[in-house]
């Protein structure tokens, strides 16, 4: 016989499992501040964002309003902690990576915060693999961000790691649809050439991830993401070199 958290995983697509948690958490919707992004940093005039209001969770502290589908921006995150679990031989697919998660922020009392931070394995944008079977076979590493960091501590909780990450510049395009491998792969090819067409500017600064915002009471189609690649300014990267 399945025990019942195993029968809710088979239960629940691979995006409404991933917000869950918003739901069960939070008890009222979040609706962000207009974007402050300068126009400078943006490649074309920005569409208006795309937030679905729904159950979801409020923003850490220090996460900037969610930016526009379609439209590459520059977003500036400032530090955060995150309960992370990742994939393993052990542990594999959305629920593996999922529940842990659950458990821990609900044993020990911490708030769920959108969005849900995901990374995945890599796959061809446009490949007939890409949307193929559940995303969940694609998925490489799920986390939950707290909403301070001055709640918790950093450390190992079994199969969830929690991580202090340093504040980050991440080129970012918002996007609309289920929190799909195949919807990252295409987002991640077009910042992928934004940053080939400004290699005088930026460079990449760590791997691309997909930031999920809405629970599963926000339909598949309205749903709202942003696929990001964190990077580095060459001046910045220049100055750095030259003071060593």
């Amino acid at each position: 016989m399945l025990k019942p958290e195993a029968t809710l995983v088979s239960l629940l697509s691979t995006s409404g499992l991933l917000m869950l948690a918003m739901a069960a958490c939070s008890p009222s919707p979040h609706t962000p501040a207009a974007s402050t992004q300068p126009p400078e940093t943006q490649t074309a005039s920005p569409a208006k964002p795309t937030w679905v209001a729904g159950p979801s969770a409020p923003l850490p502290q220090g996460f900037p309003p969610p930016g526009p589908v379609g439209t590459i921006i520059i977003k500036h995150y400032g530090p955060c902690r995150m309960a992370l679990t990742t994939s393993s031989s052990q542990r594999q697919g959305n629920g593996s990576l999922f529940m842990p998660l659950f458990r821990h922020i609900e044993s020990n009392h911490i708030a769920m915060s959108s969005p849900v931070v995901m990374t995945y394995h890599a796959v061809e944008p446009h490949s007939a693999a890409a949307d193929a079977g559940t995303p969940a076979e694609k998925i490489n590493s799920m986390a939950f961000v707290y909403q301070s960091t001055r709640i918790g501590h950093d450390g190992s909780f079994g199969p969830v790691q929690v991580k202090d990450v340093p504040a980050m510049t991440v080129a970012s395009i918002g996007v609309r649809g289920s929190y799909t491998a195949g919807r990252f792969a295409r987002a991640k090819a077009k910042l992928d050439a934004w940053l080939a067409a400004h290699a005088a500017e930026y460079r990449q600064d760590g791997p691309a991830r997909y930031l999920g915002y809405n629970s599963p009471f926000v339909l598949p189609f309205l749903r709202f993401g942003e696929v990001q690649i964190p990077v580095e300014p060459i001046a910045a990267a220049t100055t750095e070199t030259n003071s060593h």
